[in-house]
């Protein structure tokens, strides 16, 4: 079932049209930190980026007075920054004896210094491990593990010194990706299977359960896919991206981009905001009340990045990133 999701995923991506979907949006321009909101000033940022066999993370507040760009000593992929910017996580892996196998490392971005937190003792031909986050105290990690041999990705959880490795009762045969673990620690969201109740294809949608991987829900049934996704402060709101890729090559339907928030148990669905390019979300504000994203356009155009209140009424283009994200991506 995973694997048959993720080829019918790319068929549907590569219908994928860069022309607008939506009508022109009313936007606003900040171009100085200055006039931030001072509570969004502190909000932090981040890129990463793999080149010339590198791993670049790129780290900013909001305000852009704090702001760094580190070079991986080791060439990981995933990157993840820890809730109070400690710490980066990262998959990367060792070969011993001529084969490769997976690992899950931590850089102390105080120190400098990077370090092993596990690596899988089955080769990653058998089992691959992925996409690492902190919990909110930063003294544990949850990532990804898919066993290809049973066609799951399941769930695990370690501590950062290495200890005390947990691995999370997942069905068989289903998908749980991307993991993020809501700000009250109790509940884990993840990317997971289901079919699209509009079109009836496979996608990629959101679920969430407990911290023992029991109330497995499936919290969405419309989109092709799901970007990031963020729990608000209180833990009661997820704000995410859904997205819509078209029917065959973009002609029947055009590409839909949406900012979505709904309640965590998957009541109260609101669109925020319909946009017509691919977009990340980046970050939310500390009470949810304001999504930082940036677009990425398909047809050559520059990325910019804005924020956007909840409501969705207040639109605002953060001029004064542009030129960081014009080197950025041209160089990926």
């Amino acid at each position: 079932m995973i694997l048959a999701l993720l080829v019918t995923t790319l068929v549907f991506l590569s219908g994928c049209d860069t022309a607008s979907n939506s009508p022109s949006l009313y936007f606003s321009t900040i171009d100085s930190p200055r006039d931030l909101p001072t509570e969004l000033s502190r909000v932090q940022i981040f890129f990463s980026r793999n080149q010339n066999d590198q791993t670049s993370v790129h780290i900013s507040s909001l305000n852009r007075e704090v702001e760094s760009t580190i070079i991986l000593d080791n060439e990981g992929g995933k990157v993840k920054l820890s809730p109070t910017g400690s710490y980066l996580a990262f998959r990367f892996g060792e070969w011993i004896d001529g084969k490769n196998h997976s690992g899950i490392w931590i850089r102390d971005l105080k120190e400098g210094v990077e370090r092993k937190v596990i690596l899988w003792p089955e080769e990653d031909s058998v089992v691959q491990l992925n996409n690492p986050n902190f919990f909110p105290d930063e003294e544990k990690l949850i990532f990804s593990v898919m066993w290809l041999k049973t066609d799951t990705i399941g769930l695990a959880t370690v501590n950062i010194d290495g200890s005390d490795l947990q691995i999370i009762d997942i069905p068989q045969g289903t998908l749980n990706d991307g993991p993020n673990i809501s700000p009250d620690g109790e509940k884990i969201l993840v990317v997971c299977e289901g079919v699209d109740v509009d079109s009836g294809q496979p996608g990629f949608m959101l679920c969430i359960m407990n911290l023992d991987g029991t109330g497995r829900t499936l919290l969405t049934k419309n989109g092709d896919s799901h970007g990031n996704s963020f729990f608000t402060g209180d833990s009661q709101k997820i704000i995410y991206g859904e997205y819509e890729h078209g029917g065959i090559l973009g002609i029947i339907n055009q590409p839909d981009y949406q900012i979505k928030i709904m309640d965590i148990d998957g009541n109260n669905k609101q669109t925020i905001l319909n946009w017509h390019d691919p977009f990340e979300i980046l970050a939310i504000s500390e009470n949810g009340d304001e999504i930082i994203f940036v677009d990425k356009p398909e047809n050559g155009k520059s990325s910019r990045m804005y924020l956007l209140d909840q409501k969705g009424t207040n639109l605002r283009h953060l001029a004064y990133f542009d030129d960081f994200l014009a080197d950025w991506f041209q160089e990926e």
